[in-house]
């Protein structure tokens, strides 16, 4: 799959033909660490229209005085009767009079499959027919009570102070959320231990842009014990706050930093599948150009048949596949990729990928000086903690590409602050999966290249988080949790911060969820990849496919029939057997008839419903 529009480009500058080596163009000078974009910011903007955007592949079309100026003669409006048309371009070259053609291609975008979801009728008391949500990536496990845990300590510079629930019940995260937003205890970052109030003067103004230091803080120590310290506990390297950046939510950071990496129309590489919003968060303002990184070929053997599973490591990026998909990008855009986007752990595939593949494309990267984005967003649901099988049994699952991308620099003359991760390893992540909090917004972009950092806070002017969300987050990363005794009688332990107790009962849930649906597919006979971090299992449903058209082979198909046999499969899951999963085909997977179950969209006992519907689904197929 590739996307290329750019909706906006300075008129001065077309960027570098070869896309690594500086170069002046028009007075314009380019870089390898940033795009030219933080550069010309004074400068006059060219408009880009969208002439017209396929399901797979989207144009740039430049918009010529001659398309754009159209007779309007038939087009006078009386002042006492007006007409809204939107048949016709409007004068300022393409779209309509009501809209222009940058809002008709963001819409465009989108994945077909969720038009399909949005029309029909979803599961409920009063619908117990509907189709069961499968398929948007929440956590409702988030709303059980935290195992043992019965109040919440404040943790200010002058000391705790503790809060209980009522009658010693076990808490729940919007019960944390509801005491600590409506706590008047000191700021944990102040100095002084007076009280303030819910709502304080200084917060009715502007905030720093790229987050209050507070929350900084807090963030990178919470970062540092979840990406770096768990397989790297002696390093000297450490995240700096001053390095990072927050923002509304990961799609906006991530946004902004291909913004400042990559210039519109400049490739970001992608390993198949992703997840499909990527293409919207990166096409839609960024104009960036996505190639697909296919890993099924290259690999020594061949894919297996339908039911048989695949094995994970056919899903590994490796030299070969970056190198061919290198190859297309400079093909298809002219000049080298900018961009290798991975998501570790891995959405939709619910894996992590082992730390020889991501130290193998950090690697990579750096040769190439391509810019490394990992996006960790759900390394705080990684519920198996060691592999199982191979030649890595006993390893940690999870290595944060901060972690094998840093340098030790305590032995350096002059230590420099941070990871030591240099300017092309750059980090993503949110609040939004591992504690459920999507709705809070609060997300995180990370970098050591201090080229882009001062246009990477400018650009978070448009998608701020809140004063009053920036200081319920930092209450929360920095109080620690009330534990009961198992007597009842003891005094409470009180050691252990909230989030890492919050985490440990969250990944416990999620695993407990998972062993069910794996041992509903086991008894079925469905193959899967057997998942160890996310909120999602990857099936396969290949079996189930209609058959193919007549005098075509699966090597011979094509991408079209591809497409339609899915869909045929997805729209019968949905309709006849009341289950919605996302297509793998949307995720741009090189197979068709893989199907991506988010099992914890749903209740305990909506989730109950899904695997009876999922047994009944498979035993009538088999008939």
């Amino acid at each position: 799959m590739s996307a290329t529009p750019a909706f906006a480009t300075a008129a001065t500058n077309t960027g570098p033909t070869d896309g690594r080596t500086a170069s002046t163009k028009n007075g314009n000078v380019l870089s390898k660490l940033t795009s030219w974009r933080p550069r010309n910011v004074g400068s006059r903007w060219r408009s880009f229209s969208i002439s017209s955007v396929p399901s797979l592949v989207v144009r740039n079309s430049v918009s010529s005085a001659s398309s754009s100026s159209s007779s309007q003669s038939g087009d006078s409006v009386s002042p006492s009767t007006r007409h809204f048309s939107t048949s016709k371009a409007s004068s300022s070259g393409g779209g309509s009079k009501l809209s222009s053609s940058r809002a008709q291609a963001a819409i465009k975008l989108l994945p077909s499959y969720l038009t399909d979801a949005r029309a029909i009728t979803q599961y409920s008391p009063s619908t117990p027919e509907g189709a069961l949500q499968l398929s948007v990536a929440e956590n409702q496990l988030s709303e059980l009570p935290v195992s043992g845990m019965v109040g919440i300590v404040e943790n200010t510079k002058a000391g705790g102070i503790g809060t209980l629930a009522g009658d010693k019940r076990e808490m729940r995260l919007v019960d944390v959320l509801s005491q600590l937003a409506s706590s008047n205890i000191a700021r944990p970052s102040d100095d002084g231990a007076s009280p303030m109030q819910v709502f304080e003067r200084d917060m009715i103004y502007y905030q720093p842009t790229q987050g209050v230091p507070g929350l900084r803080d807090a963030m990178v120590d919470y970062l540092q014990n979840l990406l770096v310290s768990p397989t790297h506990p002696s390093t000297s390297s450490k995240f700096n706050p001053e390095n990072i950046v927050l923002g509304a939510g990961c799609n906006a950071v991530l946004e902004n930093l291909c913004m400042v990496l990559a210039n519109p129309g400049d490739a970001v590489l992608i390993p198949t599948p992703y997840y499909a919003a990527f293409e919207f968060d990166l096409v839609a303002r960024a104009g960036c150009h996505i190639v697909s990184v296919n890993t099924l070929d290259h690999h020594e053997t061949k894919v297996p048949s339908c039911k048989v599973p695949i094995p994970p490591e056919f899903y590994y990026p490796n030299r070969s596949s970056l190198e061919l998909a290198y190859t297309r990008a400079v093909e298809e855009t002219g000049r080298a990729p900018r961009v290798l986007l991975l998501s570790h752990p891995n959405n939709p595939l619910g894996i992590c990928y082992p730390p020889h593949v991501v130290q193998e494309c950090i690697d990579w990267c750096r040769e190439k000086e391509v810019h490394l984005i990992s996006d960790e967003i759900y390394a705080g649901s990684v519920f198996r903690k060691e592999r199982t099988g191979g030649e890595e049994k006993g390893q940690p699952t999870f290595v944060s590409a901060m972690a094998l991308g840093s340098s030790d620099t305590s032995t350096a003359q002059e230590p420099a602050a941070g990871l030591g991760l240099g300017p092309y390893i750059h980090l993503v992540y949110a609040l939004s999966k591992d504690f459920a909090l999507s709705g809070l917004r609060v997300g995180v972009a990370y970098t050591e290249n201090e080229e882009i950092l001062m246009p990477l806070q400018k650009l978070n002017d448009l998608c701020q988080i809140s004063s009053q969300t920036q200081l319920l987050v930092e209450r929360m990363m920095c109080a620690n949790a009330v534990l009961a005794t198992e007597d009842g009688d003891s005094e409470s332990d009180k050691s252990q911060k909230f989030v890492d107790v919050y985490l440990k009962a969250n990944q416990d849930n999620v695993r407990e969820r998972c062993d069910a649906l794996h041992s509903c597919l086991e008894d079925e006979g469905i193959p899967y990849l057997p998942a160890d971090s996310g909120l999602f299992v990857w099936m396969d449903f290949r079996e189930f496919l209609p058959p193919l058209p007549s005098g075509m082979t699966e090597a011979t198909e094509s991408l079209e029939s591809m497409e339609q046999r899915e869909r045929q499969l997805y729209m019968s899951l949905m309709k006849k057997y009341g289950l919605l999963f996302t297509p793998g085909m949307s995720m741009r997977n090189e197979r068709a008839g893989f199907f991506r179950c988010v099992f914890t969209a749903a209740s305990g006992e909506e989730f109950e419903l899904g695997l009876v519907r999922l047994r009944k689904f498979v035993e009538e197929m088999r008939r």
